[in-house]
């Protein structure tokens, strides 16, 4: 999947920040919009507001988690992003909604793949499926002026062996 940069834009704006390439990368392969996480991070602001008008949200949330480090079973957590004007730079941080911490807890994109929670992730994608194809078989060949042509078998230490119609034959390079 790609983003629509006029929808990256647009989240950009609403957030007053730069979505990194990271965080960008992560939506695309989930398949989610930039406008998530401007309606995540309005709804940890407003929460803020009614329920500890003191905490301060500076981030922005692009996934839900669970848990927190010490206690997997609570929620709501969020991974988000150190606002910033540089798209190749990413400060993640884990953001425990009921322990805010003033900078979050930091976090790595490791830890984000081996944690995500999202109940909305695509699963009719079709399995991943690889396979390798030999290489293409390339016949060379070359004349000769009293074998005429032949195919090149194998070239080595300045010697070439060749399939003429009348038999195998290894010639000197300078042939």
């Amino acid at each position: 999947m790609t983003i629509d940069p006029s929808l990256v834009e647009e989240a950009e704006v609403a957030l007053h920040t730069a979505i990194p390439f990271d965080v960008l990368a992560i939506l695309a392969v989930e398949a989610r919009y930039p406008a998530g996480l401007v309606a995540w991070t309005e709804e940890i602001r407003d929460y803020y507001k009614t329920s500890a008008p003191t905490v301060q949200f500076a981030h922005v949330a692009f996934a839900q988690l669970v848990g927190t480090y010490d206690d997997w079973t609570a929620e709501p957590c969020f991974a988000a992003f150190a606002r910033t004007h540089d798209r190749a730079r990413t400060r993640l941080v884990r953001w425990d909604l009921r322990k805010p911490g003033p900078d979050g807890q930091p976090y790595s994109l490791a830890q984000y793949l081996a944690e995500r929670h999202e109940q909305d992730l695509p699963t009719s994608a079709p399995p991943l499926t690889l396979s390798i194809e030999p290489p293409p078989v390339v016949e060379r060949y070359a004349t000769h002026p009293k074998f005429g042509r032949g195919r090149v078998l194998l070239r080595s230490e300045g010697k070439t062996r060749l399939e003429f119609a009348d038999g195998i034959r290894t010639l000197a390079d300078s042939f």
